[in-house]
């Protein structure tokens, strides 16, 4: 999976950071009450970002396009 967390210097706020498996494309998802990879998801697939399970693993993706590529 292609996310990492990256926290601030304030306890419990920081951001999600998404990255495109096939281009440089990247998503910073921020959250003040530790990280919510399920609403993170959400937000990530309103954006247009596709989610592909590929040879058992989790891959993220910033389009169809870009899925279709891999």
């Amino acid at each position: 999976m292609s996310k990492e967390i990256e926290w601030s210097t304030v306890h419990g706020e920081g951001d999600i950071i998404c990255k495109c498996d096939h281009c440089v494309t990247e998503y910073n998802y921020g959250f003040e009450d530790g990280p919510d990879f399920k609403s993170c998801q959400e937000e990530l697939k309103e954006e247009g970002w596709v989610s592909r399970k590929i040879n058992g693993e989790w891959k993220d993706f910033c389009c169809k396009e870009c899925a279709d590529n891999f």
